[in-house]
């Protein structure tokens, strides 16, 4: 019996050896390299910036503004995954835009080396259906080896435990 559960978890692909855990970076400005900010423009044509922030496991996130809006690409390796396009289709509205400082890395742990395969972070968006109102919500975006996806979005009671569900697919 023990070797036909060994079996299975090897077939699965789930990783036997390590921790599925969760680490956190900052997209604060006091965090990230600025690469630009129309903020530090004399006359800025429009509102944008653009920092590069840490990450885990040679992952880099930039965090991107432009237009009322922001979102998070990933680079590994020099290879830049673009999100915009998807970011603003699961946002759940209009101008969404990363709502907080934080980021979470769903990650496997083994000994003291951590080897992230997802992160998730909050946005907002402009409820379309009601501009005084605005969705908040959960994005899951999958590392994929420097090929990022986004995996879903989450709101809700739940979201939290949602999204960590979710993310944890990915798990080799």
């Amino acid at each position: 019996m023990k070797s036909l559960i060994i079996i299975t978890f090897l077939i699965s692909g789930h990783c036997l050896a390590g921790k599925i855990t969760s680490f956190y970076s900052s997209t604060a400005d006091k965090a990230v390299a600025v690469l630009s900010d129309s903020a530090l423009e004399k006359e800025p044509e429009i509102d944008h910036f653009e920092h590069l922030c840490p990450g885990y496991g040679g992952y880099e996130l930039f965090h991107r503004s432009g237009d009322a809006r922001s979102w998070i690409d990933v680079r590994l390796n020099g290879k830049t995954s673009d999100l915009y396009q998807a970011t603003m289709q699961a946002g759940r509205g209009q101008f969404v835009y990363k709502q907080n400082d934080v980021v979470e890395w769903r990650g496997v742990l083994e000994g003291d080396v951590f080897t992230p395969f997802a992160i998730i972070y909050r946005v907002s968006a402009q409820d379309p259906g009601n501009t005084g109102k605005s969705n908040s919500s959960l994005i899951v975006v999958a590392l994929n080896k420097g090929d990022a996806r986004i995996l879903g979005t989450l709101f809700g009671k739940n979201e939290d435990a949602e999204a960590k569900k979710l993310a944890d697919t990915v798990a080799p």
